[in-house]
């Protein structure tokens, strides 16, 4: 499968975002993400994706797919659980490897002030004030970056299933009896 060098990918991941002297070990690595060459890589992996986790959204974010799957049972770093994966379809344009190509953190402080902490590092905070889904991003290479946000993937899509039955449930086309 091809997440099974899932460990080595985030060996990396974390040594490269310590050698800029973020400890990342006192921040919950909540999930990694898969990028995809293609739309048709994309849907050629879904199968593979769903055999190991069950996809609970996917949305157009950034004008491509983006899929959230919680694994059925959760992938142990480190001794501690990850219980999500995103896989990816490019941007129109954009060329990518299918490849794991990030890892996402929960910071225990606004993004801001975080990031105001290593100053001196090439922070992207240009989705800093998404509504969704706030976080700031550290290029660690060409393919593979680091993105630190507020709340676990799986809270914020729980979370925005609630709002959209709350929703529905208020629309003047949908009565409730």
């Amino acid at each position: 499968m091809i997440l099974d060098d899932y460990s080595k990918f985030l060996d990396i991941i974390t040594n490269k975002v310590n050698e800029f002297g973020i400890d990342v070990s006192k921040y919950n690595l909540d999930h990694f993400g898969y990028q995809t060459s293609s739309d048709q890589d994309y849907d050629r992996l879904l199968p593979e994706f769903n055999k190991v986790a069950k996809l609970l959204s996917e949305e157009i974010v950034g004008g491509r797919r983006v899929g959230i799957f919680k694994f059925y049972s959760p992938l142990i770093y480190k001794n501690k659980p990850i219980e999500a994966v995103e896989l990816v379809a490019p941007k129109q344009g954009q060329v990518y490897p299918s490849a794991l190509e990030h890892a996402e953190f929960v910071v225990d402080t606004d993004l801001e002030t975080f990031a105001n902490k290593y100053p001196d590092l090439p922070w992207d905070k240009s989705k800093i004030d998404q509504p969704m889904f706030p976080m700031v991003n550290l290029k660690l290479g060409e393919f593979v970056q680091a993105k630190f946000h507020l709340k676990p993937v799986l809270e914020i899509i729980k979370n925005k299933n609630i709002f959209e039955i709350l929703i529905m449930a208020n629309s003047p086309q949908i009565k409730i009896v």
